[in-house]
């Protein structure tokens, strides 16, 4: 669970927007939160990754052009939110037993934090865990493993179309432009340093 939550006032102050953009930006699953009775709330580290990362310049990539783009190493950093298409983002929690086993289960891959490491980058893990796995593979997960949806989960599903999954190159852990734009939405400096070592654009 984060640390801070903060309303959608507090939010909008910080992020210089309007609240009711903050609201829509919550509703849609761009920005995580979760909402208590008539209340939403926002996690800080949201924020600062939102603050961090740039807003979408030019028109959003589909999905197939997205990966297209991913798998050939041609992810431009700045233009990060291009590729938000490349998935769709389903927040759970799972058991790390669960989420450990999903690239075994159903051919999933690792991604985020845990697979920098595995591409050589110097991060410690964390209660946080990112996975993409294909939209075939999430239609049965509920008979693989026990999870529950919620917006402030500590799991990441990413779930890719199928088409563009047959894009992605097998071997458990994603590739690190993916990883890369997973560490983006983080809002831990570390990681966004991280992401800029991983494909070679930090100056």
């Amino acid at each position: 669970m984060p640390s801070e939550l903060l309303s959608l006032a507090e939010a909008s102050g910080v992020l210089g927007l309007s609240v009711e953009r903050v609201r829509q930006l919550v509703v849609s699953g761009q920005l995580p939160g979760r909402r208590f009775g008539n209340v939403w709330v926002v996690p800080l580290d949201a924020i600062a990754a939102r603050r961090h990362s740039p807003g979408v310049r030019g028109r959003p990539l589909s999905p197939m052009r997205a990966w297209e783009e991913i798998v050939a190493g041609r992810v431009e950093l700045p233009k990060a939110g291009r590729y938000h298409r490349r998935a769709e983002l389903v927040r759970c929690d799972v058991s790390r037993a669960d989420a450990g086993a999903l690239p075994a289960r159903v051919g999933a891959l690792i991604g985020g934090v845990a697979a920098a490491a595995e591409h050589g980058e110097l991060l410690a893990a964390d209660e946080h865990a990112d996975v993409y796995l294909s939209r075939s593979a999430f239609a049965s997960l509920d008979s693989l493993v026990a999870f529950i949806p919620d917006p402030l989960g500590s799991v990441a599903l990413r779930v890719v179309d199928d088409e563009a999954w047959a894009l992605i190159p097998a071997g458990g852990v994603a590739p690190r432009g993916a990883v890369a734009l997973d560490l983006l939405e983080s809002g831990d400096p570390r990681h966004w340093i991280a992401a800029e070592h991983l494909l070679g654009q930090r100056g």
